[in-house]
């Protein structure tokens, strides 16, 4: 007989327990958030301002190592950043002192930048097989005229 109340009662505990379980999970399910998709992102673009496609030549120099000017192209532009293709790999986190050609101007757009980012270029190789890079700049300091002054750069290339 006792084995038998034993027996009942471990059952009827199962059988809370089981129920306790299933609200636990109901409870759990009714608590998850749920959202609408308003946006979707392709994987492209995940940079704060928007870049433009530019061809004005640019030098560029190391803080550290005065007179090793070096001459490069301009990938693409914006307010925040500039992408250059250069024929050495840098690290990242390098510091940079950039001269942008301004056309129409002969005073160069002086800033200085912070390499963060560094890709080998699609045309990696030249006729010679010198290797190119595209390398991500973010600007640091930049003075206001010439931010003004990159500004209208951006805005006459009619891109924005």
């Amino acid at each position: 007989m006792i084995l038998y109340i034993q027996a009942i009662l471990i059952a009827v505990l199962v059988l809370i327990l089981g129920a306790l379980y299933i609200e636990e999970k109901h409870r759990k399910r009714n608590k998850i958030p749920e959202g609408k998709l308003i946006q979707v992102w392709d994987g492209s673009e995940r940079r704060r301002f928007v870049r433009i496609p530019a061809t004005t030549p640019i030098r560029y120099s190391f803080p550290k190592k005065t007179g090793h000017v070096k001459a490069a192209k301009i990938k693409d532009v914006s307010i925040g950043g500039i992408c250059i293709v250069i024929n050495e790999k840098l690290s990242l986190k390098s510091d940079l002192c950039l001269e942008i050609a301004a056309a129409g101007n002969p005073n160069p757009i002086f800033a200085k930048g912070e390499v963060i980012w560094i890709k080998e270029a699609a045309e990696s190789r030249d006729n010679e097989g010198v290797r190119y890079f595209n390398i991500g700049v973010e600007f640091k300091d930049i003075l206001p005229k010439d931010r003004e002054r990159l500004s209208i750069f951006i805005r006459e290339s009619g891109q924005l």
